[in-house]
């Protein structure tokens, strides 16, 4: 069951009284989801209530400010060891919260894990923590610092590793705090958090922090059913420093404020913009204005338009800004345009350059002399600078430091640096509304943008952020249903029922079993029964119409009049057809009010008793229907809306009950089928007992375990050194994908077709099971040689400047990849240790050490 807290009203008066510097209320939501016949043993006088929790103990950390709502109500549900989610905008404190159920482990002499989703958000949570707290410990595969301290962070993978093998450390853990938890959408990673959350014991207790969850009440009676326990949930849509959202139509000037401070839309703004960009796009000779540009301005005008809005937001004094784009390529580009600006003063220089040099301390000679770091000093010194996954790691977390050092005026970014650490800016610029996400360009989510432009205001500093987006193309308005007013029924006409699949489905329920009726209706002259028949529509207002004889479907007429006319036999001839609609006019006079509706019962004298009570409740439906305040709305768009909405709310209820009926039954069919792999493969026997080479796999969770542990098993490792191990092994780790020609030498070209054959043989297998595969998706999937050739000369000692001529994909994805690559090699020691393989184990140990060197494995300035 949901419980709404009771206290909200009186919180939302207490702040509204409180709050001198804005007239916007800071309101929050509570609700949670209660496992049926729970009871609970908190003291209420200490604790309050399920559905109201307060605390009157004494505190585990005293904050210098006063809390907010959501703040105090997160603490309360702490305070009764009981999970909470708490989903609030980016920078309105949700860190408070994991602050305090960190204090309050140190308090009750517990541990407690803070997991993040990258291992770069887990050296600033550690960086960020150790301020904080003495007794603080990191995990992230590439790095571990005090494994055995009473605060871990760590990425979520480590802590789902610690769950798979039954981790000691875990009998001490009382909260776990999962940053960012709506990864969980993540199609490739969100599994790591499913099982993770599944698998804790149910002792341990839950934070659960986000700002972008749209299904929170959802989550947490999932959690509830899961762990049969209470799991709260705070919302609030609170901004601590309002944001003003602009718009800048590409090769246009001037901003266009749409949504105001106050949350307020400007719709006379957006109607001038609407006119801007339908002027722009009948000006333009060959109607091709979208392209390159229409990604954000990548275009001759597009890095124009950026340089324009970057040099006006200095001129006003709206620095910092971060400018987002969503290709790494475009950031570099942008970046590389503002050559004519210079943002900083001698003495930041100054400081620039010095803690540019006291950050590349750490590499050797030849690495400091890169092109990707010398080039990025006078960058830097300018006060601009670039942030996205494709940097070198140690100028990533050089930019991330200078840029909150005030160091940085102008950030040019990708949307990885609007995750965690809160590093906000006075303005934020989208230089696109559209992205790549896979699988084709689509609009940004609501989600994705609430997150980005969460960066602009910095709380206490700026009274406000600015948003602004720039836009290449026409916003289109899609317009609704038209209203006939009445016409005359002529005939009515069963249809037989159309072949199956013939219509949409949205269409097929609505239908009205095929009943066509017949109706004489007003019609624009536009409207001919004749020739090419175009579509008949109502007669704008003042322009002349004639009667003609319409087919509607009977779902769409909404009411029928008890008043009967006189209709002639023959209604070819106009001048019949007109006098009907003089007839109807007449009417329409009398009954100023609107015409007599008919009523079954007493018009038509039906009186089966299920028609008369389905009347009498109609009747009174209609009745608190007009007495509604909307009713006198003369916005019809409003209405539109609210009946969308319903419609909307119906269907999701119906395919909800479908999706719970079919999913089980799929989840059965699916695990017999995967079984049945299993037992092919010979990781089960047939009574379903776990083999050697099921006992491999599960060591094994970075990379496709069945295909590697195949490797394992049928001797391609043995014939290999360790450089080919390592050149092989890195085939399965996911990575950027390279636009070049693949050209493998000989001692990689053979272990690559071992490879290959080996996942078409499982993908042949899976799919001889009955598992929706394709063999040559899955193989391609499964394989991917995209850095064969750098992996293996860098094992065998080459330097980095040489590895990066040998490919287009960017330095920062191959120090990636290379550290998950040690990471797949650590578990398949463990793996090969596991069922006695000593041979194999030596080779993935030379293997993971012929790569552990140099810049690929420098430390985080963080640590």
């Amino acid at each position: 069951m949901m419980v709404e807290s009771p206290i909200l009203g009186k919180r939302k008066l207490d702040n509204e009284e409180n709050e001198t510097t804005t007239k916007r209320a800071r309101t929050c939501v509570h609700e949670v989801a209660v496992p049926s016949n729970y009871t609970s043993t908190n003291n209420e006088s200490l604790h309050g209530t399920l559905s109201n929790p307060i605390y009157n103990g004494q505190m585990a950390k005293i904050y210098p400010f006063k809390l907010d709502p959501f703040q105090e109500i997160s603490i309360s549900c702490l305070e009764r060891k009981e999970s909470v989610l708490v989903s609030a905008h980016t920078s309105a404190g949700k860190t408070a919260v994991a602050e305090y159920a960190i204090a309050m482990s140190f308090r009750d002499k517990q541990r407690v894990i803070y997991t993040s989703p990258l291992k770069a958000l887990s050296n600033q949570k550690y960086r960020e923590l150790s301020h904080e707290f003495n007794d603080v410990g990191l995990m992230t595969g590439d790095v571990t610092i005090m494994p055995n301290a009473s605060c871990l962070v760590m990425t979520t993978e480590i802590l789902r590793g610690m769950l798979y093998r039954g981790s000691e450390l875990l009998k001490e853990v009382a909260w776990v705090i999962f940053d960012e938890i709506h990864y969980m959408k993540d199609r490739e990673r969100g599994v790591v958090w499913e099982e993770s959350i599944i698998f804790l014991p149910p002792e341990i207790k839950m934070v659960f922090l986000s700002a972008t969850m749209s299904n929170a009440t959802e989550f947490a009676q999932w959690i509830c059913n899961i762990h049969k326990q209470p799991c709260h949930v705070v919302y609030t849509d609170f901004r601590p420093t309002p944001l003003q959202h602009y718009v800048f139509p590409v090769g246009g000037v001037g901003l266009y404020l749409v949504v105001d401070d106050n949350e307020q839309f400007r719709e006379d703004n957006f109607l001038k913009l609407q006119d801007t960009l339908t002027k722009r796009k009948m000006g333009s000779a060959n109607g091709k204005a979208g392209g390159r540009s229409g990604k954000g301005g990548s275009g001759s005008s597009g890095v124009s338009d950026i340089y324009k809005i970057v040099k006006m937001i200095m001129e006003r004094k709206f620095q910092p800004v971060i400018i987002f784009s969503f290709s790494r390529r475009e950031c570099e580009q942008h970046a590389m345009s503002m050559t004519k600006l210079d943002f900083n003063t001698e003495e930041e220089k100054e400081a620039v350059e010095q803690v540019f040099h006291s950050a590349v301390a750490c590499l050797t000679e030849e690495d400091r002399n890169l092109p990707a770091i010398e080039l990025m000093l006078p960058l830097l010194q300018r006060g601009i600078a670039v942030h996205h996954s494709g940097l070198l790691p140690v100028i990533k977390e050089l930019v991330e430091l200078l840029f909150q050092e005030g160091l940085i005026k102008a950030l040019f970014a990708t949307e990885t640096f609007a995750m965690g650490l809160n590093m906000p800016a006075k303005t934020v610029v989208f230089t696109s509304v559209k992205k790549f996400d896979g699988d084709s360009h689509r609009y940004i989510g609501s989600g994705e943008y609430i997150q980005m432009s969460g960066r602009a205001g910095r709380r206490g500093k700026d009274e406000g952020g600015i948003c602004i987006i720039m836009i290449n193309e026409q916003v289109n308005v899609r317009e609704g249903g038209k209203d006939w007013g009445w016409g005359v029924v002529v005939n009515v006409v069963k249809k037989p029922p159309a072949a199956l699949g013939s219509l949409p489905a949205a269409l097929s329920a609505s239908r009205g079993d095929g009943y066509i009726v017949d109706t004489l209706l007003h019609c624009s002259l536009g409207s001919s029964e004749n020739g090419s028949r175009p579509k008949p529509c109502p007669p704008r207002p003042g322009e002349k119409g004639e009667m003609h004889v319409v087919p509607v479907q009977l779902p769409l007429i909404s009411s029928l009049s008890k008043l009967r006319i006189s209709v002639p036999s023959d209604l070819r001839p106009l001048e019949a057809r007109q006098s009907i609609f003089l007839a109807v006019q007449e009417l329409e006079k009398r009954f100023p009010e609107g015409l007599p509706k008919l009523n079954p019962v007493k018009d038509m004298g039906i009186e089966d008793p299920e028609v008369v009570d389905m009347v009498n409740q109609i009747e009174e439906l209609e009745k608190k229907l007009f007495s509604h305040p909307l009713q006198k709305s003369q916005n019809e768009h409003q209405l539109k809306c609210f009946q969308r909405k319903a419609e909307v709310n119906h269907e999701i209820q119906q395919l909800k009950s479908k999706m719970c009926d079919s999913q089980l039954q799929k989840f059965r069919d699916e695990l017999r089928n995967r079984s049945q792999v299993l037992k092919k493969l010979g990781h089960i026997d047939a009574d379903g007992v776990v083999q050697l080479k099921g006992r491999a796999a599960c060591l094994i969770d970075t990379g496709d375990e069945l295909l590697v542990t195949e490797l394992m098993f049928n001797g391609t490792f043995n014939d290999l050194n360790h450089h080919q191990v390592a050149a092989l092994v890195s085939c399965f780790i996911p990575g950027d994908r390279s636009e070049e020609q693949i050209q493998l030498r000989y001692e990689l070209a053979k272990p690559l077709q071992q490879l290959q054959d080996s996942a078409r043989r499982i993908a042949e297998i899976q799919h001889e099971c009955k598992l929706e595969i394709k063999v040559d998706e899955y193989v391609e999937a499964s394989v991917r040689p995209f850095l064969m050739d750098v992996i293996y000369c860098w094992s065998m000692g080459a330097s980095f400047a040489e590895v990066i001529q040998m490919t287009d994909i960017f330095e920062g994805s191959i120090i990636r990849l290379a550290r998950r690559l040690d990471e797949f090699l650590n578990q398949l020691k463990a793996a090969a240790h596991a069922v006695g393989e000593t041979d194999l184990e030596n080779k993935f140990r030379a293997a993971s050490d012929s790569i552990r060197r140099g810049i690929m494995f420098a430390n985080s300035l963080y640590l």
